[in-house]
């Protein structure tokens, strides 16, 4: 359109540029009679005709050459007068076109230039304006038209603020970028598009889109009449009392169960007239809660619930029912004490965090002190140390869910209980926990000062019972004191092995490293069995610390049971398949006799223990035969293996299942053995609640069985996947290879530098993944593989070292976790990312095929 507007402007008349040529024509022929004249003149005064001759010949020349520029010059002329007259009725046509077009708009149409006046308008625009009409004119300025659209109250905007509303206007049409909706005066409603021309200019849509606002208007109503509707029903459906009340506290909404708690008044209820605050003052709390008791003998809890904007909503709740429960729970409670307290003897029940609940009124007079006292306090607090350490043996065995009953002597008596028999009972709750346990105290002073005489008056006769009475008394002291003393150092030793399983195999993982680099040198033929031995003996302190962490894993309860029904053939085939080439390898026959019986235990816990079986069968058999097989039992399935190896002596038999315990006859056979193997398989059958069964004769053989129950058939589950086999064989080794070390231990990256240059590849050692970053900007180098560890400095772990180093090379790089935590979580983590795994101390061959596998070209 801008275009089109240009094209109009005037051109230079054709008439007019004809005049100027003939003009500039008629100064040429003067010019050339001044010309001719001089040449005569001169042609009479010197008489030069050559001269003469000469420069006639120049001037005829010159004005052939302006004539033919004059000639060419009115050709251009003609040609430029044709196509201004095309251009005209071109120009002509498109305006006619656009003035059609604009009309044919069924909404209002305005074009404004850059100084913002009126340039055109359509017939519909003028219309949607009727009082303005009179100034709506090309060249009228745009601020002037809504000025007098404000005044003349056309537009309902702009009531409430007039020259606010005309300088907003004024912004959005000097930046349009949304429409712009006006809500005009007479009801109607119209939506501005604007939108910026070429050349500065701007060009209007006025829609009139009243009717679409309407059917929204009537949209909004109909889903407002819906939601009264909903929010009716669901008030009506709430089991509480609602009453809704605006901010000067009158009545506006409630539900039935409002009436039916409260029965108020039916004129109170009255909608035209509202009930005040002041009128409900005693069911409105106007902050929490309170109870109220109606006339008609209801116990409702009123609740005060402010809401945004003024006013409340108030919720009747009837817990008579809970009242009632509660007074007769008071009742009960009052004759039971009642009850207790006449009983003669001391009475408490102790919740399974050692806290007094309850406590009789006979323990409260020993005490001395009042039951507020006592009730909400632990029994260290209320007994002291010395009573509470006497005691604890029992208080633990009672949290366990083991009865007992014991005496005890009670120092410094109030009125006359000296002497008296505890009974500790558990309290469980209905899944088998213990919740906590009731404790029973009677007197028996009197009968305890009876066998005083009665011994005082045998003293004589039974001088070395007593002694010998007193000392078994002492040594049972002793040895309770002896059995607390190994409890604690057991738990001590699992909370030991539990926590330093990683300060425990970092340094054993570095001597490894340091070892097999030290391997991969030229070394004397004297050094070379040195540096075998030295990793022999590593070997089995790997294997030593492993099984400790284990029993440690066992004792700490770590290792979760998880029991399913399965047939026992399946699990007794996958063991006897793994363990035939053992037994082939030392010319033993290994026999199966399994069963179609479902048990109920866990496959691999259970697998682990009948592995530990067969594992010493072979190792103590030096020929013959060994069964794995089945028996029925009344109580469950008894899984065993039968050899015929060395047997155990009778007199041994009970010491097979602790730590470190060989027999001195089977060295011979077994030298490397740690005595560790059953005690972990007397931890693993104690988590899985399973009988063990044990039974040998020296010298002609042993059993080594687990009683399990049986299980359903119809609950048969799937049995686990077999291990995976094993890796084929690794890649050949890519040389020169760079690979980035993050480890938090400065000797395991020294070792593990020192190996991976004996093996041709090129280390990058870094503590921490902003250390490693900052080392491969210095060198300049893309890793082709990321060895890590787990626990890092400051709470870091290798897996996020891993993802930012690889954010920050924008690209995945293969990597593996080398980690001395051995958790299934580690290992879960590590399988998500995509990375390997490798427990510490590392093994060189495990870790030298990881690595030629991380550094394999893709594709390869």
């Amino acid at each position: 359109m801008a275009r089109n507007m240009s094209e109009m402007a005037p051109r230079p008349n054709g008439a007019e540029r004809l005049s100027a040529l003939e003009l500039e024509n008629a100064k040429l022929r003067k010019i050339n009679e001044a010309l001719m004249r001089r040449v005569e003149q001169g042609l009479a005064d010197n008489g030069n005709s050559f001269t003469f001759f000469q420069v006639a010949a120049e001037l005829e020349t010159r004005i052939q050459e302006r004539t033919r520029a004059l000639e060419k010059a009115m050709a251009d002329l003609e040609a430029s007068n044709f196509a201004l007259q095309e251009a005209k009725l071109a120009a002509e046509l498109a305006k006619n076109q656009l003035n059609v077009a604009v009309e044919t708009i069924a909404d209002g149409f305005a074009l404004w230039d850059s100084d913002n006046r009126l340039i055109h308008c359509n017939r519909k625009f003028g219309e949607m304006f009727p009082a303005l009409r009179p100034i709506i004119a090309p060249g009228l300025p745009f601020e002037t038209l809504i000025r007098a659209a404000v005044a003349a109250h056309l537009i309902r905007d702009a009531e409430a603020d007039p020259e606010g509303w005309i300088a907003q206007r004024l912004a959005v049409q000097q930046a349009p970028q949304d429409s712009l909706i006006l809500a005009m005066s007479d009801g109607s409603w119209q939506r501005v598009s604007e939108r910026a021309i070429a050349g500065g200019g701007r060009v209007a849509i006025y829609t009139d889109i009243t009717e679409i606002k309407r059917q929204e208007m009537l949209l909004r109503e109909r889903d407002l009449a819906a939601h009264s509707q909903l929010l009716h029903a669901t008030m009506n459906s709430i089991r509480q009392g609602l009453a809704v009340f605006d901010r000067d506290g009158r009545l506006m909404e409630w539900n039935p169960r409002f009436v039916e708690l409260t029965q108020p008044a039916l004129a109170q209820l009255d909608e035209d007239s509202g009930v005040h605050l002041a009128e409900w003052s005693r069911c409105c709390p106007l902050g929490g809660t309170l109870e109220y008791r109606t006339p008609q003998g209801l116990t409702l809890e009123v609740q005060y619930n402010p809401m945004q904007g003024g006013g409340f909503v108030m919720s009747y709740t009837d817990i008579s029912e809970r009242k009632a429960a509660e007074q007769a729970l008071r009742d009960s409670e009052a004759k039971m004490r009642l009850i207790t307290d006449a009983m003669p003897a001391l009475i408490a029940y102790v919740d399974n965090q050692q806290i007094y609940r309850f406590t009789n009124k006979g323990y409260e007079s020993w005490f001395g002190v009042p039951q507020s006292e006592i009730n909400g306090r632990s029994m260290r607090e209320v007994l002291g140390a010395q009573l509470f350490d006497d005691r604890k043996h029992f208080v633990e065995l009672a949290l366990s869910g083991q009865a007992s009953v014991f005496e005890l002597e009670l120092p410094a008596p109030r009125q006359h209980i000296e002497f008296a028999r505890a009974t500790f009972i558990p309290h469980f709750a209905a899944d088998g926990s213990v919740l906590g346990f009731f404790a029973l105290i009677q007197d028996i002073t009197e009968s305890r000062r009876a066998a005083e005489a009665l011994q005082q008056a045998k003293e004589q006769l039974e001088v070395r019972v007593a002694e010998r009475t007193e000392e078994l008394s002492v040594a049972n002291g002793r040895l309770r004191e002896a059995i607390r003393a190994i409890e604690d150092a057991q738990q001590s030793k699992t909370r030991f092995f539990a926590a330093a399983s990683h300060d425990l195999l970092q340094p054993l993982n570095a001597a490894r490293l340091f070892l097999a680099a030290l391997a991969g040198q030229e070394l004397a033929p004297s050094v070379r069995p040195l540096v075998d031995k030295t990793g022999t003996a590593l070997e089995s302190v790997d294997d030593l610390i492993n099984t400790l962490l284990e029993i440690s894993r066992l004792d700490a309860g770590a290792v979760e049971a998880e029991p399913r029904h399965f047939p026992v053939a399946q699990l007794l085939e996958q063991v006897a398949e793994e363990f035939a080439p053992l037994a082939e390898a030392k010319s033993l026959r290994l026999q199966l006799h399994s069963s179609p019986a479902i048990i109920h235990s866990d496959w691999v816990l259970l697998g682990r223990v009948l592995r530990n079986f067969l594992s010493n069968a072979i190792r103590y058999t030096r020929e013959g035969g060994i069964l794995l097989g089945c028996r029925r039992q009344p109580d469950g399935l008894l899984i065993g293996v039968w050899d015929q190896g060395l047997g155990i002596p009778s007199d041994k038999l009970a010491l097979v299942f602790h730590e470190f315990q060989r027999l001195p006859e089977h060295h011979s056979l077994c030298p490397k053995g740690m005595g560790l193997g059953l005690a972990i398989v007397s931890r693993l059958a104690r988590r899985l609640d399973h009988r063990l069964v044990v039974r040998s004769r020296f010298g002609r053989g042993s059993l080594f069985g687990v009683v399990v129950p049986y299980g359903e058939a119809d609950a048969v589950s799937p049995a686990p996947q077999p291990d995976p086999p094993p890796a084929l064989a690794a890649p050949a080794q890519r040389q020169g290879a760079t690979i980035l070390l993050i480890d938090n231990e400065t000797s395991i990256l020294e070792g593990m530098s020192t190996l991976l240059t004996n093996w041709h590849y090129r280390p990058l050692a870094a503590a921490s993944a902003s250390e490693a970053i900052e080392l491969l900007k210095r060198e300049a180098v893309q890793p082709d593989a990321i060895l890590a560890d787990y626990h890092l400095d400051h709470g870091a772990t290798g897996i996020e070292a891993i993802r930012t180093v690889c954010h920050h090379l924008g690209r995945a790089v293969p990597a593996a976790l080398i980690t001395a935590d051995r958790s299934d979580e580690v290992r879960q983590e590590a399988e998500a990312g995509g990375w390997a795994w490798l427990g510490k101390p590392v093994r060189p061959a495990r870790l030298r095929t990881l690595l030629a596998h991380l550094t394999q070209p893709v594709g390869e």
